[in-house]
């Protein structure tokens, strides 16, 4: 959405719901938000205790293909803070915009940052991985509210999604369909998906993993897709050997992959296509060497071995 600012008004409703009698002294918009538009606010109250919250504006395409998604990050995030897990406490909701001009949760903010060049390559996917597990270890039955990803795999692959004038893009695509159309039918697990499990949506202190954020995506349904998500940003990110230490370092932990070709041919049949995108953010995160030229090639590389595995 349009990198629009926080009006007075809508700073006004942050203060009198959150420091009543403060006041707002600083606001800043953070990097890499596609779908939505997120600022930190840093309010004082009336007995001078600082606070800082997460103000995330739904943008207008994820209105129109998942208008409930922000109540359902609120609800969520509520649902999986009671849980014990490393996310922002959920603090406002403005579903229908008000003062804020579009669907607006406010969440706190959490310690730490992105961490996309650690110091121990090992430790961190360590990290990544176990955090994983724990995450789909969480109750499902407590989340029925959450879409299916079923539902979203079958969109990607209708036909009218088929991709042209790429031929890796189109043989990922087709071979994606060829399994999917096997796997259909199947019974697929299903767990909480965070949908977008990347090292840009995990903070980090002092190289210690101490949150997750940006539930704008999640689903309920096999956990692989998460597994393949986080190896498609970790190959760009890392190289193809450090995806395969996070495989590891998953299994090892507990966790259990499914047919997890299929999901890293899915990754891939929009990771190739979105990838130019998606590099502008990396110097942004710490990473100015990542050019777009190298997470092509790297990312290209992934979706060549899925098709061979």
């Amino acid at each position: 959405m349009a990198r629009r600012g926080l009006g007075p008004s809508a700073l006004a409703r942050v203060r009198d719901a959150l420091a009543p009698g403060g006041q707002v002294v600083r606001v800043r918009p953070l990097h890499g938000g596609v779908s939505s538009s997120v600022h930190v606010v840093h309010l004082v109250t009336d007995s001078g205790q600082r606070q800082a919250v997460i103000v995330r504006r739904y943008g207008a395409y994820m209105q129109q293909v998942e208008p409930d998604a922000c109540e359902r990050e609120f609800k969520l995030l509520t649902a999986l803070e009671r849980m014990g897990l490393p996310v922002p406490a959920p603090l406002l909701l403005e579903a229908g915009g008000g003062p804020f001009g579009a669907p607006t949760v406010v969440m706190s903010r959490l310690p730490g940052r992105p961490l996309l060049a650690p110091r121990a390559l090992s430790e961190y996917l360590r990290q990544l991985a176990h955090t994983l597990v724990r995450l789909h270890g969480v109750p499902a039955d407590e989340l029925a509210f959450l879409p299916d990803q079923r539902v979203f795999v079958e969109r990607a692959l209708q036909p009218d999604r088929r991709p042209l004038g790429d031929a890796l893009q189109e043989a990922v695509w087709a071979a994606a369909q060829r399994r999917w159309s096997r796997l259909a039918n199947a019974s697929l697990r299903r767990a909480l998906l965070h949908g977008d499990y990347w090292p840009g949506n995990l903070l980090f202190r002092r190289q210690q993993l101490v949150g997750i954020v940006d539930w704008e995506q999640p689903r309920l349904g096999d956990p692989t897709r998460d597994v393949a998500t986080c190896r498609g940003d970790v190959s760009v990110l890392f190289g193809l050997h450090a995806a395969d230490e996070f495989l590891h370092e998953y299994l090892a932990a507990g966790g259990q992959v499914d047919d997890l070709q299929f999901w890293d041919l899915l990754i891939a049949t929009w990771a190739v296509r979105e990838i130019g995108g998606w590099a502008k953010v990396y110097p942004l995160l710490g990473r100015p060497d990542l050019t777009p030229e190298l997470a092509e090639q790297r990312i290209r590389h992934f979706a060549a071995r899925a098709l061979k595995s």
